[in-house]
């Protein structure tokens, strides 16, 4: 359970930066948090720049929305979560499939936002980071919770609830990014393999993430039942369809939620000491708890050797608020002092291995 001390503090405005929406907010307590705007994102695929071009886009977006709001808010600290794989260590940016495209695309936002207001105190941090960190307002069982987000991308973070930690690679920085893992798809029992936009052929991403499940159900001969009903959009089709009890629809939310079950099923296996999963981002606000039903009929069907408990998965995988601000929250309450994310029990000189890890 989480004993990170996390009282009333100061204003701090937070970003949340997605491959779809870029979102704005004022944390104006622990953890509540008010959405200044909600704007689309600039990406690759709605903007005809170079990578360059689209990440100046990006730092403008931030330095202008900070300017604004401090004047309004006179605050002094910033965290931006930002949809990218990063290291966690530096600050650089890797890159970001759903918002740069394919290949790399390295660059430190944090160096750039400090150069351009020197004066601001930054933190960067990776989106499903920000979604760890904001399970830290919540009273979660055990020591360690995972965060998952299916939303234009897909990927995960564990974090230790007792201190705020996220452990990460020592070198590159990185964790969780299992949407570039490989994976293997069927469509109502046909084998199917697509591209991630990464580039990479047959990642997670490809076949579970919301870019993924919307360009799969624009080819699947499977789903063409969808496409003929609104070819305009075959993915709001889909949910309905879903909602409203189609068989064929739900078969096909189980064949896009199995690659990710067996992700957490292996999960289960080697970590077992986390003993929460929660579910977020647009695919699993928009499908809600049938989301979560799906992923839980796929994990039974796959089973776990050695434990004969059918409520296991029921009682570890949960789904966040769809409020859709998670990610704001997170990022705020980061970018205040790294103490305020240490267990306010543990002593001076564990406190400090801990900011030392």
């Amino acid at each position: 359970m989480s004993t990170v001390a996390l009282g009333p503090r100061h204003p701090v405005l937070a970003f949340d930066l997605g491959g779809s929406w870029w979102r704005v907010g004022l944390l104006t307590d622990a953890c509540a948090v008010r959405l200044l705007c909600r704007v689309p994102a600039v990406n690759h695929r709605n903007t005809a720049k170079p990578v360059p071009g689209l990440q100046a886009d990006l730092v403008d977006f931030v330095v202008e929305r900070t300017r604004e709001q401090r004047r309004r808010h006179g605050f002094d600290a910033v965290g931006v979560s930002l949809g990218a794989a990063l290291n966690g260590h530096t600050g650089e940016v890797l890159g970001s499939a759903p918002l740069w495209g394919g290949g790399t695309a390295p660059f430190n936002l944090a160096a750039a936002l400090r150069e351009a207001l020197p004066d601001v105190r930054w933190t960067v941090l990776n989106d499903v980071s920000a979604l760890a960190v904001e399970l830290l307002a919540h009273s979660l069982p055990g020591r360690r919770a995972t965060a998952v987000t299916v939303s234009s991308g897909i990927a995960c973070r564990t974090i230790d609830l007792r201190t705020g930690h996220i452990p990460l690679d020592p070198v590159h920085g990185v964790q969780g990014e299992i949407g570039h893992l490989p994976a293997r798809f069927t469509a109502l029992g046909r084998e199917v393999r697509a591209h991630c936009e990464c580039g990479a052929p047959d990642h997670l991403a490809a076949f579970s993430s919301g870019r993924g499940i919307e360009a799969l159900l624009r080819e699947l001969p499977e789903a063409r039942p969808l496409r003929d009903r609104s070819p305009d959009d075959v993915v709001g089709a889909f949910t309905a369809a879903v909602r409203g009890g189609d068989p064929r629809a739900r078969s096909l939310l189980d064949d896009f939620t199995r690659p990710l079950a067996e992700v957490l099923l292996h999960q289960a296996v080697l970590d077992p000491g986390v003993e929460r999963t929660v579910l977020s981002g647009g695919v699993v606000d928009g499908l809600g708890d049938h989301y979560r039903d799906s992923l839980l009929r796929n994990l039974a069907a796959l089973g776990l050797y050695g434990i004969d408990d059918p409520a296991y998965f029921a009682r570890r995988i949960t789904r966040a608020s769809d409020d859709g601000l998670a990610a704001l929250r997170g990022a705020g309450i980061r970018a205040r002092s790294p103490l305020d994310l240490i267990d306010v029990h543990l002593t001076k000189g564990e406190r400090r291995e801990v900011l030392d890890r």
